[in-house]
């Protein structure tokens, strides 16, 4: 029985003659990067970990814009890690503590969805904000979507979004923060809007942040106001406001604007969330196991890493690699044109022949082609990756999952509740050194009235908060 053949490679077809639909439906064609290692590179090259640390949080910050390349797996968190790193004196690397911790988020957030799926998409826990989950609009804003709120920085970045697929950390927790509790839309269609346009946009840190925005994973909402904007952003965007003198929905004290826009800081009767209390606790942890070469494999590249460092690539060298453009998957999240541009610019420096349709029948097909039982990739978050390993499974192909280096290591089962706990397992070991044994936990008294306090250096006492903050959003 002879091989089935395989289509032509499309490896060089632009994507707009792919999918006409989408660059006709989408101006824009480009984001504000080019996509690709040769390009990541560049830019890791002119990081700055030691001005990312002073100055990240102003939108003309040094922020290293590398998140793209790390969604896509363009690069690594370890290999960014080791670069930040060497901008530190070797018994110094505190000075790029934050860029580290900064990367750590990441991980963090890709460990959660690994563990949760789908429920990424379901509120973790109900809104804090008195109002029920039904009175959230399940239909996005089209003057928000088209930059018409009248608003000059809300309809700014809504145009900077569409244009260039990038927006600074800050700017995406204010963004979001305006639609859920100024516009009271359900974070789930702002997280949609933004997986349509952002070059970095995934489940996992995007909606994570969006439901910490939202209150479903903290125990209250996020809000800004005019005077934080004016602090981080300079009065580019209150200059030129219509609403400047007049109608800012923005103007206000902390304590105002929650009075406005909220009921209260709990959940509103009844409402419940959608992740069992136990479920990240005591997530297990041990480092990916490492498969040994098949001679007969062939190479699957996936979306989540686009990279000739690729584990599978490299393991199977000289082998025939495929990558698949998932159809189904981009018409589901309703990709951009300049996000397709961006990953076909990546692909283009990868050796493998590319298709396009139902992924795992494209893998089984040109895995038959080329004679192999085997097909070796790299591990995804993605429930939608373990489906497709399954149907591959199913048609009795073994699939080898071939690890990217480990960014950071613990003694223990992780602990994912809050990003400070899974910090406090794994920060030494992301710094380079063994993992260290978890801290023990200082003693909590309860002094007169109830308010939990510990005991500080020289005998003081101070407040416990009661979690701690979630800095800015994973794009670095």
């Amino acid at each position: 029985m002879s091989p089935p053949e395989l289509p032509p490679s499309l490896r060089d077809v632009p994507p707009a003659e792919l999918f006409p639909d989408v660059f006709a439906r989408d101006p824009w064609h480009r984001g504000w990067t080019r996509g690709g290692h040769t390009r990541a590179l560049e830019l890791l090259a002119e990081l700055d970990p030691l001005t990312y640390g002073r100055d990240r949080s102003y939108l003309d910050g040094h922020v290293s814009r590398l998140s793209a390349f790390l969604r896509h797996g363009v690069l690594t968190l370890a290999e960014v890690r080791d670069a930040a790193l060497a901008h530190a004196p070797p018994t110094a690397p505190s000075r790029v503590w934050k860029y580290v911790n900064e990367l750590s988020w990441r991980d963090f957030f890709v460990r959660v969805y690994a563990e949760v799926g789908d429920l990424v998409w379901k509120d973790f826990q109900p809104y804090k904000t008195g109002i029920p989950s039904d009175d959230y609009a399940r239909e996005f804003p089209a003057d928000i979507d088209q930059g018409t709120t009248g608003a000059n920085c809300v309809d700014s970045w809504s145009r900077e979004l569409r244009e260039t697929g990038y927006l600074h950390n800050h700017v995406r927790m204010w963004f979001a923060a305006y639609i859920v509790h100024h516009r009271r839309v359900w974070w789930q269609g702002g997280a949609s809007w933004f997986i349509t346009h952002l070059l970095d946009g995934d489940p996992a840190a995007n909606n994570l942040n969006w439901q910490w925005v939202a209150s479903t994973w903290r125990s209250y909402p996020y809000i800004w106001n005019r005077g934080t904007l004016v602090k981080y952003a300079g009065e580019r965007y209150c200059s030129a406001c219509p609403l400047r003198d007049g109608g800012c929905p923005f103007d206000g004290t902390y304590a105002e604007l929650s009075a406005r826009l909220f009921p209260g800081k709990h959940p509103a009767p009844g409402e419940t969330g959608w992740l069992p209390p136990d479920t990240l606790k005591a997530v297990p942890w041990e480092p990916p196991p490492t498969p040994e070469p098949a001679p007969d494999a062939v190479v699957w590249v996936h979306g989540d890493r686009l990279s000739p460092g690729n584990e599978a690539l490299r393991a199977s060298p000289g082998r025939p690699a495929v990558f698949v453009w998932d159809g189904e998957l981009l018409k589901m999240w309703e990709v951009s044109a300049k996000r397709q541009t961006f990953i076909h610019e990546c692909v283009q420096e990868l050796p493998v022949h590319v298709l396009r349709g139902d992924v795992a029948e494209e893998v089984a097909r040109f895995a038959r082609h080329h004679g192999a039982r085997t097909v070796a990739t790299t591990p995804s978050p993605s429930p939608r990756f373990r489906r497709i390993v399954e149907a591959l499974e199913a048609q009795g192909l073994t699939v080898q999952l071939w690890p990217e280096p480990v960014f950071a290591a613990s003694l223990t089962p992780l602990d994912l509740t809050v990003h400070a706990k899974y910090w406090g397992q794994v920060s030494a070991s992301a710094f380079g050194k063994p993992p260290a044994p978890p801290k023990e936990k200082p003693k909590v008294t309860v002094r007169a009235g109830g308010t939990p306090e510990k005991k500080a250096r020289g005998g003081r006492r101070k407040k416990v908060d009661a979690e701690p903050l979630l800095p800015l959003d994973g794009e670095i």
